[in-house]
């Protein structure tokens, strides 16, 4: 056994232990069924099952409409975008439905992303970068993606107790007047289910 397997070994271990050893259920979604779907799990076949932690709230990604202007879309062009926005450039459709999201919005523009966890990452990194010195305050049960996109920004960061306003302000009363300030927290948080 090579030396750095052992390493490998023992953290496996550690994670069976702890009992954070994940292993991801292999799932099909039923069109038309929302929220049923069908677990793989097992060797007794297909088991229906129900899913309420899909990311696809309202079922729109099983709507006769969305399903159509797909099969166009994949009859015209194609699978896949070709590249990254900075290497093959952007995709018409994501054009246009930034244009609308921003119109809907009544916002000057729109910014698509590829999930909400690289929009927090995205999002946090690039505007404490912009803010020079910026102080980043951050709720302690904030999302794994914001606390990837405070630690990528490389600012300073607070945190303070979840939803305890008065352990924020006295952080913020500790902190100069002058400096750049961004106060990072969701508005409900999807893990528990509180509302800031």
């Amino acid at each position: 056994m090579f030396f750095h397997q052992r390493h490998f070994d023992a953290a496996i271990d550690r994670l069976h232990s702890e009992g954070r050893y994940r292993v991801f259920i292999d799932i099909l979604r039923n069109k038309g069924a929302y929220p049923n779907a069908r677990c793989f799990a097992g060797h007794n076949g297909p088991k229906p099952i129900t899913v309420w932690c899909s990311n696809d709230y309202l079922a729109m990604g099983q709507h006769p409409k969305v399903i159509e202007a797909m099969e166009e879309a994949l009859h015209d062009v194609g699978a896949g975008s070709g590249g990254t926005r900075n290497i093959g450039g952007n995709t018409h459709y994501h054009i246009q439905l930034e244009e609308e999201l921003a119109d809907l919005h009544g916002k000057e523009g729109a910014l698509l992303f590829t999930s909400g966890y690289v929009s927090n990452d995205a999002t946090l990194s690039t505007l404490a970068k912009i803010l020079p010195g910026c102080v980043i305050f951050s709720d302690e049960l904030n999302h794994a993606s914001m606390i990837a996109g405070i630690r990528n920004s490389g600012a300073e960061k607070k945190v303070w107790r979840h939803n305890d306003l008065e352990h924020l302000e006295q952080l913020l009363s500790e902190t100069d007047p002058e400096v750049p300030k961004l106060i990072a927290f969701e508005s409900v948080y999807s893990m528990d289910g509180d509302v800031a």
